[in-house]
């Protein structure tokens, strides 16, 4: 019983990484200073940030409007979703694009 149990779960895990909903969007964690650029070459995402580690700009959108308006000028996380199509500067020439869905101070 014990071995059917960790089949099913390790089953679970594999079609959740196969599922055409995982191909198109991608978990992402960026920790850096939440930016809101005034004017910029590309016309979508209404905050910036560029990740510490990696170093790659990421535009950034939020269904709520407020969330990272409140962070602006403070070293943050962002957690979101990379918006298929707006991966390397398909659009616009700009930066990725992450959906985000969490925000937290960095410390």
């Amino acid at each position: 019983m014990k071995r059917l149990i960790v089949l099913a779960a390790m089953l679970t895990v594999v079609l959740a990484a196969t599922s055409p909903a995982s191909a198109q969007e991608e978990s992402v964690v960026a920790t850096g200073v939440l930016e809101k650029p005034e004017i910029t070459t590309y016309m979508y995402g209404t905050h910036a940030i560029t990740d510490e580690v990696s170093g790659v700009r990421y535009a950034l959108g939020s269904e709520d409007v407020g969330l990272l308006d409140s962070y602006v000028g403070q070293r943050v996380s962002v957690y979101g979703e990379s918006v298929p199509a707006y991966e390397n500067g398909q659009v616009e020439g700009g930066p990725p694009l992450l959906s985000v869905t969490w925000v937290e101070p960095a410390f």
